[in-house]
């Protein structure tokens, strides 16, 4: 049987999964990813993630794998510019290091883009095109599609969108430099710390009982700022479909999108409506768009 390895790599964990030819899952498993204790340690925790699924399925060949990187990661080089979510890797040359571990070629994106192709795949005939994803989780990663294709700035670099302005504005600053990007208002990291230090309790529970204006501010902040960027995103690339994927889909969907698409639906579709959906695959759309990109980019190669 010829397999497809998919890796899925973000700050906290690291997802990865064998796929058939027919791009059925065959296998899945995953690791923490502790980035802090340097490449050689993350190797090899990768290698053995992978040998571990390829020994128990028996007699198999793996042609390629793909990888979605947390970014910023230069998807040409295959190396890690990730200093923030990813310390201890940055300045790896990913791709090589893990050809020379696997034996096969090994091809790069940022984890939204890959995301993105596993959830376009769910889609079908529903796919309108025109598409965001939205990865929440650690950090926030952003995918957009413009006529079937990923968008890219000029050079080919993977635009990071989760440091924009999402219009809601914090007393702590991100490292990117700024206060209001999506980063620091509504990731999983910024959500839990604020939660924290203004309440002393988890964000579920604040949200589950908003009995004060301070707590009514904080579940304000986070439908305004995940309104304002879906709002954005249809408005610039005149998307269609704003698709949430990542740890934190579950917590969105229950407390915060309900409310965000209420204001959505009020806006002229020409200048920002757009539907926002919970990924279908869940949180596996990472690692089967990155065995995907491994499938197409080998039948690219030989072509």
């Amino acid at each position: 049987m010829n397999l497809f390895c998919g890796i899925d790599i973000g700050g906290t964990g690291v997802k990865t999964l064998l796929m058939d030819s027919e791009r059925k899952v065959i296998s899945t498993d995953f690791f923490l990813t502790q980035s802090i204790n340097g490449p050689d340690v993350f190797l090899k925790s990768l290698h053995e993630s992978i040998k571990k699924q390829m020994d128990s399925v028996g007699d198999v060949a793996l042609l390629a794998a793909g990888i979605g990187c947390t970014g910023p990661v230069d998807i040409n080089t295959g190396i890690i510019l990730n200093a923030y979510t990813l310390n201890g890797l940055e300045g790896l040359c990913l791709t090589r290091a893990i050809e020379d571990e696997l034996g096969v070629p090994v091809y790069i994106e940022n984890d939204a883009n890959t995301a993105h192709l596993g959830e376009i795949v769910a889609l079908g005939e529903a796919d309108p095109g025109n598409t965001v994803l939205v990865i929440l989780g650690t950090g926030v990663g952003c995918s957009i599609r413009v006529g079937h294709k990923l968008f890219r700035v000029p050079g080919g670099i993977h635009p990071e969108i989760g440091h924009t302005s999402c219009g809601v504005s914090s007393d702590v600053t991100c490292y990117c430099g700024k206060n209001n990007c999506m980063e620091n208002i509504f990731s999983g990291t910024a959500i839990n710390r604020d939660a924290k230090r203004f309440f002393n309790a988890t964000p579920e529970a604040v949200l589950d009982d908003c009995d004060t204006d301070e707590k009514r501010q904080f579940r304000e902040n986070l439908v305004s700022g995940l309104f304002n960027m879906a709002a954005s995103m249809a408005g610039i690339f005149d998307s269609k479909l704003i698709i949430l994927a990542g740890g934190m889909q579950n917590f969105f969907e229950k407390y915060l999108m309900k409310e965000a698409q209420e204001r959505l639906d009020l806006l002229n579709p020409d200048f920002g409506a757009a539907k926002l959906i919970r990924a279908t695959l869940d949180t596996d759309s990472g690692r089967l768009g990155a065995a995907i990109l491994a499938q197409e980019k080998l039948r690219e190669a030989h072509e």
